[in-house]
């Protein structure tokens, strides 16, 4: 499976409940409007991209899909135990080994500063967790299968059928 918003509902998710503290919401849809409201803290999750492997040779598609995530971690303050880099250590702390559904285990791949507004403080960590990409195949429209007929070798034929050697020839 490779659904991508089910993987960022289930990132939001974990970290509420991992840190209840702050806030932790999905990526806002105008982030140019969005505003640090929470007293503390908030995280925004977001969906960075993804990169494909190879297909692998199974007679249809399938590829190993490596998602990125951005994790926004907004804080008021830098040094307080309540501070921006303490919700960044937490963050860190509760994302590494989370497992999405149909996913891998989570991993870091990078953090950043992002800037500093009036006290307010912003920092970027991606996270990478992996899924597979497969193919939907649709099942072509073949007869059903509607009956058998079962004999044992000692079983007389049955009357309703020709034995193959006694079909007459073209």
């Amino acid at each position: 499976m490779s659904a991508t918003r089910p993987i960022i509902d289930a990132v939001q998710q974990h970290l509420q409940a991992a840190l209840p503290h702050i806030g932790v919401d999905v990526f806002p849809e105008r982030p140019g409007d969005y505003s640090l409201t929470h007293p503390v803290g908030v995280v925004l999750v977001g969906y960075q991209g993804s990169k494909f492997t190879r297909q692998e040779a199974l007679g249809m598609i399938a590829q190993q899909r490596d998602v990125t995530l951005s994790l926004t971690i907004m804080g008021v303050g830098w040094h307080s135990d309540e501070g921006t880099l303490a919700i960044l250590d937490e963050v860190r702390l509760a994302i590494v080994g989370y497992r999405p559904p149909n996913c891998q285990m989570c991993h870091l791949i990078h953090e950043q500063f992002l800037s500093e507004d009036a006290g307010a403080w912003q920092y970027e960590l991606l996270v990478q967790t992996e899924t597979q990409q497969v193919q939907q195949i649709t099942e072509p429209n073949l007869p059903k299968f509607t009956s058998m007929y079962t004999r044992q070798s000692t079983d007389p034929l049955n009357l309703d059928l020709t034995p193959a050697n006694n079909h007459p020839s073209p």
